[in-house]
């Protein structure tokens, strides 16, 4: 049997049992509206019973009353009382959508009230003291002999009424419930010929796939093998790619109309490139060079280019933030099929072992030198201020000879001073080592420049990472070196709006301060000097502040990398290592 044919016998199958129960359906739902019209039209029939039951007992206990004078006779007359209000609830409530019935309800209610009017009267006009019944008294039973009857025979209307209608419904509902059976015997019927069909046809699709099966199990298990094999070799090399210290990258190159590379995308990005980037690897495969790096438009994607056309390898230094840290990789790229491969790799401790070497190296040279010049100058100054002191008895006392023996007297002074700084700021420091928090001393060297930051109206944040490890410091030393740092920051800034950011973090095993201002900034070209004796930019600086900072921080084996950009600020990044418990 063809598939065709099958699915116009299903078709037709689904077809019939989708009318047949639309046809069940219905029946069912008539057979409930005619269940539901039973169960109404007998409550009605029962409320109305009660009703009538509750007020023949009020009449015959009311009777007993007059008979015997007993109270114990009015019982059911007082619970009538409560009951039949509340029957009259449940009677209008199912009568609300029968006009007809609504208004023969309606109308007992009223014979009833009526009816529990006269015999109100009759117990409060009933004073007996013989057995002889007065003439209103005898009224008034007739009254309600006769207002009883009415109630009786609109009671037996109401009911007489609804036991035709449930007559009807009964009947309704035997031919609903006749029906029932045969439309679910044919939907079974049906039924039970669409699963045998279904039934011979699985029968012979799984013999087919057995066939096919044994065919198929010795390809799966060679494949099997190889998959296998692949993946362990892709695992092992996604280890080795994701495990390598080194940032690597490939792209593939993006070429526009005319075959020219424009751009590249990202192909693959190994964890140590998404930590680089802060882009998880998802990211980076949905964007292109250019959308993550927009500072490469211009020199770098050029060279880039070349590596693609020319084949050549091209190899740079490049300076990153990571994890608020400026670190230095080694950048080199090489090309592969039509696009590249760029590894990262960290120089960061090379470059602050040569730059801590060649600091320490200029440091001992202008100690060196600082000897040297104050060993030269101090013997010819010395002679100089007892020369002067001697031609001070024998100068005459004029204005002008004292003017120019204080001016000799003032500036052989500031020499004298001028080279104690340059010796204190090249001379190794002698440590007071005690464990403080690093936190605490910005706060102490920030409270020494409070009238320098309100009175150039800077703008000073801070953000101090909680419970930093306490360090191994000289503290008046280290003030010192931070008080020079933030005294340039604020001097470097000259806007309205001056900023100066100040934040402490702890990176793996050390601590470091960020100190950043938003002043001129400085060249790259002067970067170098910064820490240069006698370099400075100050009208009235000497240059040795922060030659002298360079040496408290190298004798704390602490750190100092300078970032800098004109126009945009400076940032001072100290690290210090933890102490060694």
């Amino acid at each position: 049997m063809s598939l065709t044919r099958i699915r116009i016998i299903f078709t037709v199958i689904l077809v019939v049992l989708i009318s047949i129960c639309f046809l069940t359906y219905r029946n069912v739902s008539n057979y409930m509206q005619e269940v539901a019209k039973v169960r109404h039209t007998n409550e009605i029939i029962n409320t109305t019973q009660q009703i009538l039951s509750s007020i023949k007992d009020a009449e015959t206990g009311h009777r007993g009353f007059q008979l015997s004078d007993d109270e114990y006779y009015l019982k059911p007359y007082k619970q009538a009382l409560i009951a039949i209000p509340e029957n009259f609830k449940v009677l209008d409530n199912l009568s609300k959508d029968d006009q007809t019935l609504r208004n023969k309800v309606d109308t007992l209610g009223l014979l009833i009230n009526n009816q529990f009017r006269i015999i109100a009267r009759i117990l409060n006009t009933t004073k007996r003291n013989n057995l002889v019944l007065e003439p209103e008294e005898l009224k008034l039973l007739a009254d309600g002999r006769a207002n009883m009857d009415s109630i009786r025979s609109l009671s037996n209307l109401i009911v007489i009424g609804e036991q035709s209608k449930m007559v009807e419904a009964l009947e309704n509902e035997g031919g609903f419930k006749d029906l029932a059976p045969t439309t679910f015997l044919a939907t079974a019927l049906i039924a039970c010929g669409a699963v045998f069909l279904l039934f011979t046809r699985a029968v012979l699709l799984i013999q087919d796939r057995d066939v096919k099966s044994i065919e198929l199990r010795t390809a799966l298990d060679n494949l099997q093998k190889e998959v296998q094999i692949r993946k362990f070799t892709q695992i092992l090399l996604r280890n080795v790619w994701d495990n390598s210290p080194d940032v690597i990258q490939v792209f593939g190159a993006i070429r526009d109309a005319t075959g020219k590379i424009c751009n590249f995308k990202f192909i693959m990005a190994n964890k140590a490139a998404t930590l680089l980037i802060d882009r998880d690897e998802e990211y980076l495969l949905s964007h292109t060079l250019l959308e993550v790096y927009p500072d490469y438009e211009g020199d770098l994607i050029e060279e880039y280019k070349e590596v693609v056309e020319k084949g050549i390898t091209y190899k740079r230094e490049q300076q990153f933030e990571v994890n608020h840290e400026a670190r230095w990789f080694k950048l080199v790229a090489v090309r592969f099929e039509d696009g590249l491969v760029v590894t990262f790799s960290d120089i960061t401790d090379d470059k602050m072992s040569a730059l801590l070497i060649h600091k320490a190296e200029r440091l001992s040279m202008t100690g060196k030198i600082a000897r040297t010049i104050a060993h030269e100058i101090r013997n010819p100054l010395t002679n100089l201020n007892l020369a002067l002191e001697n031609l001070k008895d024998e100068m005459p006392k004029t204005e002008t000879a004292k003017i120019y023996s204080e001016i000799i007297s003032r500036n052989s002074n500031r020499i004298e001073k001028l080279i104690s700084d340059l010796l204190n700021s090249s001379k190794p420091k002698e440590l007071q080592l005690e464990l403080i928090s690093i936190n605490e001393l910005l706060e102490d060297a920030l409270l020494l420049a409070k009238d320098r930051i309100n009175l150039k109206n800077v703008t000073l944040s801070t953000t101090y990472a909680s419970e930093l490890p306490r360090l191994y410091v000289d503290r008046e030393e280290i003030k010192i070196a931070l008080l020079n740092i933030i005294i340039n920051g604020i001097e470097a800034i000259d806007k309205e709006h001056g900023e100066l950011k100040i934040s402490t973090f702890r990176v793996k095993d050390t601590v470091r301060i960020n100190i950043h201002d938003n002043g001129i900034g400085i060249a790259k070209s002067e970067l170098n000097k910064l820490f240069d004796p006698f370099y400075t930019n100050k009208p009235n600086g000497t240059g040795l502040g922060l030659t002298s900072t360079l040496n408290i921080l190298s004798s704390h084996n602490a750190t100092v990398v300078v970032n800098s950009t004109v126009g945009a600020g400076t940032t001072f990044t100290l690290q210090f290592k933890l102490a060694e418990m």
